[in-house]
């Protein structure tokens, strides 16, 4: 394996200096610059290097322990983790890195999500009540309307999310959704869905297809379509498949 580029710290132009210091650090883990198993340079070093003082280091180093990046032992230094071994929030910088989508780590983060979401809303539909539907309506015409910002509409998709969970009366469901919710609108991944270029509207008709199916009680039709609505979202090649002839667009949505 070849010796990754070593790219020189420089120092941090934000007005937070420790999470600057922190997200290069993070950085040069995640490139193998410190690889699993390696020493991070003394605070002494590292402070002089960022041009900053060794509080700044020392903080940083504290966001990298939160992340389960190191491990930090008194008279031991700072011990680089294996990636593993660390925490979900640096799934995001991990998947847009050095200026790359990373599609093989998005495929996995997709294999995860897409079970754990159909479960969510199994029960979501099992629970439902009839103001439930007039929220994913009015979620839908969000997502729909192009006048908005992509990210904007982006942000409905994630409200989504919570939407099922809260119809699931679950409390542990409706936890998941929100960090869901929070992880899905980090920057990187933000970031990820600029690169990509995807509209978001391109789930619009999948959701009409899942009103009409829980208005006409075809529960089994409603799956389907979030089946699909999963599919789309979190595989970035994916394109919609053809509707069944009997979709409708559901009462109350924009047409």
């Amino acid at each position: 394996m070849p010796s990754p580029r070593v790219v020189p710290f420089r120092p941090p132009a934000r007005r937070r200096l420790h999470e600057a210091v922190a997200e290069q650090l993070r950085d040069a883990v995640l490139d193998g610059r410190f690889p699993a198993g390696a020493k991070l340079p003394a605070e002494r070093e590292l402070a002089a290097e960022f041009r900053v003082n060794r509080t700044s280091v020392r903080e940083a180093i504290k966001v990298l322990e939160g992340l389960g990046l190191v491990h930090v032992r008194q008279g031991d230094g700072v011990t680089v983790r294996p990636l593993v071994e660390a925490s979900l929030g640096v799934l995001g910088p991990m998947i847009f890195h050095g200026g790359r989508v990373d599609a093989s780590l998005m495929a996995e983060l997709g294999e995860v999500m897409r079970p754990l979401l159909l479960e969510l809303a199994r029960a979501a539909i099992a629970r439902r009540r009839p103001e439930h539907l007039r929220e994913m309506r009015q979620l839908r015409d969000r997502i729909a309307d192009e006048r908005r910002e992509s990210e904007t509409r982006y942000a409905s998709w994630r409200e989504l999310i919570v939407l099922l969970a809260d119809m699931s009366g679950n409390r542990v469901w409706r936890m998941i959704a929100r960090r869901t919710r929070d992880f899905l609108a980090s920057p990187p991944l933000a970031e990820t869905r600029r690169r990509l270029r995807r509209d978001p509207g391109r789930i619009v008709p999948l959701i009409d297809a899942g009103l009409a199916a829980l208005e006409d009680g075809r529960t089994d039709d409603a799956i389907d379509a979030i089946q699909r609505i999963l599919r789309l979202a979190s595989d970035p090649d994916a394109e919609a498949a053809p509707l069944p002839a009997r979709t409708r667009t559901p009462r109350g949505a924009s047409r």
